[in-house]
């Protein structure tokens, strides 16, 4: 054990360069940083401004498109760094005072990729039982969550990404329209359980419902591609930052709001 650890490039894991990718954006940059705009919403509500319910209905729309593109993705690798990351910002929650439980994503977003290939392999054998399956990740899905953040409704939403991403295969399979129903019911059972959780009132459900629909929509016929040209967009460098080192965004933007809420802690003991 101590050698697997000793051959590891820790800078590689901490800060992988990114020359392998194109100076010009692709669809996957822009999702991805849409996805950093609404969890950075979403976390200043959560740790900062509270009472802004707004923040918090806005900012559920982030954890479909992480969970759509998990889903999505060919790659099943698992970096050391999301464990790193997992590490890092459970001890920060602890040494502020906050919860450290339910794990963060990516907990989740690493089961996905040890599980989702099985289990297309198991659905396509047993069709008959897929959908009595569906229920059940929706059923666990609250106390699933407190336990590891989405639980199996960040499973659910995955799979849907596969099937986008599979789509020939999976009509193949299982019949004509069947990526569109799947869409529409982990976004549907997201969205239900998301406002149930948070009590969120008749115009906060009205929003989420909104953009739900909106994501279904930018989601459903989602393709990976380069954007040729776009590399001296002026908007190009934010973008390719955000969509390329969204891990990096992801652990420092929570540390420094977690920061904030510590002091904030502070200073009113002192207070």
């Amino acid at each position: 054990m101590t050698d697997l650890f000793k051959n590891i490039d820790w800078r590689k894991q901490i800060f992988p360069r990114r020359e392998n990718l194109t100076d010009d954006l692709t669809t996957i940059d822009f999702l991805k940083a849409a996805a950093l705009i609404l969890m950075i919403i979403d976390h200043v509500g959560w740790l900062l401004l509270p009472d802004f319910e707004i923040l918090r209905t806005f900012g559920r729309l982030s954890a479909p498109l992480w969970f759509f593109l998990i889903g999505y993705a060919r790659t099943r690798e698992i970096p050391m760094r999301w464990f790193i990351a997992v590490f890092i910002l459970f001890l920060s929650s602890v040494l502020v005072g906050l919860q450290p439980i339910p794990l963060s994503i990516l907990m989740v977003m690493a089961l996905t990729r040890v599980i989702i290939d099985p289990f297309w392999r198991w659905a396509k054998n047993y069709q008959v039982y897929f959908w009595w399956m569906i229920l059940l990740l929706i059923f666990f899905a609250y106390p699933t969550d407190m336990f590891l953040e989405y639980g199996t409704m960040g499973f659910l939403i995955a799979l849907a990404g596969y099937a986008v991403r599979n789509r020939a295969d999976i009509i193949q399979d299982f019949g004509n329209r069947f990526p569109e129903m799947l869409m529409i019911v982990a976004l549907g059972a997201y969205g239900t359980l998301e406002a149930m959780i948070f009590g969120m009132s008749a115009i906060n459900v009205m929003i989420l419902a909104a953009g739900l629909i909106g994501t279904y929509f930018i989601l459903i016929d989602f393709e990976s591609k380069t954007l040729p040209g776009t590399a001296g967009d002026v908007q190009a460098p934010l973008v390719r930052f955000m969509g390329r080192y969204t891990l990096e965004i992801y652990v420092i933007h929570l540390l420094i709001l977690k920061a904030v809420f510590g002091l904030q802690m502070i200073a009113r003991w002192v207070l």
